[in-house]
């Protein structure tokens, strides 16, 4: 079960990131991340922080909610 909501949060970063038309690096370099971390939250590997959540909508100008109005 954790596994799947870290696979849809992973895919609504992808939206964001996709949207903006960035890379995976300018992306996690836009948040201050590195890009290796970036990607395995991006792919659901990792569990995602309510901290850094804050930081990366922070970075791109968006609400922390809007990462989960998706989500089921």
């Amino acid at each position: 079960m954790l596994h799947d909501i870290n696979v849809q949060i992973g895919a609504e970063l992808r939206k964001l990131r996709e949207a903006r038309h960035m890379t995976q690096e300018e992306f996690a370099q836009d948040c201050e991340i590195s890009r290796a971390y970036y990607g395995r939250l991006e792919r659901g590997e990792h569990s995602i922080t309510i901290e850094l959540c804050k930081k990366i909508t922070e970075a791109q100008g968006i609400h922390i909610s809007d990462l989960f109005i998706n989500l089921p």
